[in-house]
């Protein structure tokens, strides 16, 4: 018997008693998903197979009844000979089965770039995932689309979290793959970071899918290499799973399946409660970030922390990190995390790395002046009379042997006075970017036209950056490097004079040595110098370019999602 009978055909024979997927149920899922907002146009990855080709019919009919446009993207990973061609069929099975008559879903092939990556067998499967969603992403900006959907199910999901399961992740990765998320690799895309991945299939099993495109007469291409176990190890788990009746009941899908989803729920909770920690320090002022030095600064509350959950302590450290970090967040794992939360309640150290970021604990004691008021009442004659009156709590009543009762009240504040308190401790982490080795200098190369802004360049997964001249003296593009500050900077300044050496150390005065070398320098190739450091706002001469930067972090400062 080969894989493809033991894994594919059960499935087969089990979707035609199955029911297909209602358009009902998919519009109520989706809806979920885009929070009862429309998007005038989202987009699909489509690979050709029964998943996604139910997925492409689905929102084929939805977008025909709401009105709005799809694009479906199909990868061409350019891993075999003729996958171009097999991708170009895809678009013909489109036209052919969902029809070419109307302007609802479009087709576009996206080839991927294996110039400067890794194609070795043991990284294949990660290295393909990585340009992938980066292609993904970049499609979705040029189309400015805001929702891709994924064709994941629920026997994906089981085979997620067994993987997980063998890797020993935590709870929150074995809630599994997320019903909406941010696009993965987003980070690399400059407007990407607005793209969210929505899997409106993730609850529904493949049998279900596989009876509606049955149904639905559709076509779809079985790419045999899913069904050979000794390709992937997601292909080794799925055969694995194809076969539950081998499996001890904790394994088995169904199980994996209930297991999961109650994980996913505690997910989301903690979720939200890191999300509402994280904006109450901001709001409250005891996270700052300085976009000139690009350090940040947490004034940590012992008390409002340590009654916290772990695992939302986890997701507000990776909100704070992500302020800082040059590297990508999931890459790390939430283990990770968890320690660092430890460190960070209960510091033994006064410094450690992490996530390339340098933390450094520093404390100061505290005084707070508490003003008690003393009044003394003295009186004045002829003023008025006085009835019998409340002040300040107290009930005043003219003595009885007065002869004189018009008077008026006065405070004598000479009777004022302070009292100082011991208030305590105060805790501080400031999160700095960590020295960076002069064998792995960050260097961005941005083209700029004769006019107009170039293209946005993300220097040391910080900063993006682009530029145009400020006159049009230009009829070429010219590059322009954007590296480190080094001391041999410090030289170059020198040069030009005293005046602006002052500038500068007026403008870097609260940054120290070690900090200044981890910040940005544009740097021109023709002359061989510094001409700006953008982030303090230091040129070099005139002003001739004209600079647009952003933190790569900008939602996490402004509305943090």
């Amino acid at each position: 018997m080969s894989v493809y009978d033991v894994t594919m055909r059960p499935l087969l024979a089990a979707a035609k008693n199955a029911n297909p997927i209602t358009q009902a149920e998919f519009a109520s899922s989706l809806l979920r998903l885009f929070d009862f907002k429309i998007p005038r146009v989202f987009g699909i990855a489509l690979s050709g197979g029964v998943d996604s080709m139910c997925l492409a019919y689905l929102s084929d009919v939805f977008a025909r009844k709401h009105g709005t446009t799809v694009f479906a993207f199909t990868v061409d990973h350019k891993l075999r000979d003729g996958s171009f061609t097999e991708a170009k069929s895809i678009s013909n099975v489109l036209a052919t089965q969902l029809g070419d008559t109307h302007p609802h879903v479009r087709h576009e092939i996206l080839e991927l770039d294996w110039k400067y990556a890794e194609k070795s067998s043991h990284m294949i499967e990660r290295t393909a995932r990585t340009l992938r969603y980066r292609a993904l992403a970049k499609a979705c900006v040029k189309h400015r689309i805001e929702h891709l959907l994924l064709a994941h199910n629920l026997d994906d999901q089981v085979e997620t979290v067994m993987i997980r399961l063998l890797r020993g992740s935590t709870s929150r990765g074995l809630a599994g793959m997320r019903r909406v998320c941010w696009i993965p690799e987003g980070y690399s895309t400059y407007g990407a970071h607005h793209v969210k991945i929505l899997r409106p299939l993730l609850l529904q099993s493949k049998v279900r899918l596989i009876a509606t495109c049955l149904k639905a007469q559709l076509q779809w291409y079985e790419d045999m290499t899913n069904h050979d176990p000794t390709y992937t190890k997601r292909n080794a788990v799925r055969y694995l799973l194809s076969q539950p009746e081998k499996l001890p009941q904790a394994l088995r899908p169904e199980t994996l399946a209930s297991f999961c989803e109650r994980l996913s729920v505690q997910r989301r909770q903690t979720d939200l409660s890191g999300l509402r920690l994280f904006t109450q320090e901001m709001d409250g002022g005891n996270i700052t970030f300085s976009r000139s030095s690009m350090i940040a600064v947490w004034k940590m509350r012992p008390e409002a922390y340590e009654r916290r959950d772990l695992n939302s302590l986890v997701s507000f450290i990776q909100r704070l990190v992500s302020m800082v970090t040059p590297l990508d967040l999931s890459d790390i794992s939430s283990q990770r995390y968890r320690e660092v939360v430890t460190k960070l309640l209960d510091p033994k150290e006064t410094t450690f790395t992490f996530m390339n970021i340098q933390w450094t604990h520093t404390t100061k004691t505290v005084t707070r002046r508490k003003q008690v008021r003393r009044a003394c009442l003295e009186a004045q004659p002829n003023v008025g009379k006085l009835a019998a009156s409340p002040f300040s709590g107290c009930n005043l009543q003219p003595h009885k042997n007065a002869k004189n009762r018009r008077f008026s009240l006065k405070v004598n504040r000479s009777a004022l006075k302070d009292e100082e308190q011991e208030a305590g401790v105060e805790h501080y982490w400031t999160l700095a970017r960590q020295p960076i080795p002069g064998h792995n200098q960050p260097i961005a190369v941005v083209l700029i036209p004769p006019s107009g802004w170039s293209d946005w360049a993300l220097w040391d997964g910080r900063m993006w950056f682009r530029f145009r001249w400020e006159t049009m003296k230009q009829t070429s593009p010219k590059p322009i490097m954007i590296r480190p500050f080094s001391e041999m900077d410090r030289y170059t300044i020198s040069k030009f004079g005293p005046d602006v050496e002052r500038n500068f150390n007026a403008k870097t005065r609260a940054i120290n040595g070690r900090q200044l070398s981890t910040l940005p320098v544009l740097h021109d190739p023709e002359i061989a110098r510094m001409i700006a450091m953008p982030t303090v706002r230091f040129y070099i001469g005139t002003r001739e370019l004209l600079c647009d930067m952003t933190p790569k972090n900008q939602d996490i400062l402004t509305d943090r999602q």
